[in-house]
């Protein structure tokens, strides 16, 4: 699933390729992708693209399947090459999109190559889940993900459906991965190798404050109104700035939900005890006598302050990014902050 180090696995694959191929290992290459996010174009790509992909396609199921088909008979064309034992793919993208309308081609396509499929997931507790997902929504959109509990039981019994016996799910959780590292958990889980390399998740997705989360979603309702999840250099170079701002500021701290967020997202997911009765699967911060179906499932949030913990003093000594901007005063965006206009 989203947030659980995808990131940081597929880059490491993607630079250890060579040696990996020594020891039985193909990681595909991928045009430009570290990862592999064609696996999921034939899965009802029309209405349910990726932002990226669709950016780069369009909208039409015709081309992707297109593009899959292309791109699956370069894969072919790799496997031929080096006769790997083991061939490893990963993308995020098909988590929540294995249920989808059009994965007959994708499963034939499986067949057709593959003698054995297994299929590796990670979860994630559902608070931390939701705090790391907000953080990579703001950087392309001003508008926030709903608070709500998970709902992943359905997600994971389709992919159980399709590859019978074949699933296996892992706690993403540094106390739970073996070395507290993602990759070290997988090569010793799934491959049976040793990571060689030093230890520790690559940092892929740069964390920022709650309080320059906040000051990036106030420049993008001035600046960039309705235009979430648009490619747009400007919001770019704004946010970059506004990072490197964040990071010389002293007070630093990655953000922390509110704590009746936190509660409500994870006491209100049920889905962690049927995850905890079929796969054992258990987040140690979390009080299992607590969780409960809610009336209420989902909470409103619309901005950055509804959900985290905001530092007032150091939001204000974001003034210089905030200058920059040029067409919104410091006092009316610190205002806006603050939630005091």
């Amino acid at each position: 699933m989203p947030k659980t180090g995808s990131s940081a696995l597929q880059k490491w694959f993607a630079t250890s390729r060579a040696n990996l191929l020594k020891q039985g290992v193909l990681y595909p290459q991928s045009n430009k992708n570290k990862s592999h996010p064609f696996l999921s174009l034939p899965l009802d790509f029309e209405a349910d693209g990726q932002r990226l992909l669709l950016d780069e396609i369009g909208r039409s199921q015709i081309k992707a399947d297109q593009v899959f088909e292309k791109t699956w008979a370069a894969l072919e064309a790799e496997i031929r090459a080096t006769s790997p034992e083991t061939v490893v793919m990963s993308t995020e993208y098909l988590f929540m999109r294995i249920g989808n309308k059009g994965r007959e081609r994708l499963l034939r396509a499986i067949d057709r190559t593959f003698s054995e499929t297994k299929i590796a997931i990670y979860v994630r507790q559902p608070s931390k889940f939701y705090a790391s997902h907000v953080q990579q929504r703001i950087k392309h959109s001003a508008t926030l993900p709903t608070v709500r509990p998970v709902s992943w039981r359905g997600k994971i019994e389709a992919w159980e459906a399709t590859f019978p016996g074949n699933v296996s799910i892992r706690t993403y959780d540094k106390s739970a991965l073996i070395a507290g590292d993602i990759i070290a958990d997988f090569l010793t889980s799934y491959l049976g190798l040793t990571r060689h390399d030093t230890a520790g998740e690559t940092t892929v997705n740069e964390s920022m404050s709650a309080e320059a989360a906040q000051v990036l979603q106030i420049l993008q309702l001035d600046r960039f109104p309705g235009q979430d999840d648009v490619v747009i250099p400007e919001r770019n170079r704004l946010r970059k700035k506004l990072l490197e701002a964040d990071r010389k500021l002293s007070g630093f701290t990655r953000p922390k939900l509110l704590a009746e967020i936190a509660d409500h997202i994870d006491y209100a997911s049920t889905d962690l005890l049927w995850l905890r009765d079929k796969y054992g699967i258990l987040f140690d911060d979390l009080d299992y006598t607590r969780i409960s179906y809610r009336t209420v499932g989902e909470l409103s949030a619309e901005r950055i302050s509804d959900v985290f913990e905001i530092n007032a003093e150091r939001l204000c000594a974001l003034e210089p990014v905030m200058v920059e901007a040029r067409e919104m005063t410091w006092l009316k965006a610190c205002a806006k902050a603050l939630g005091l206009s």
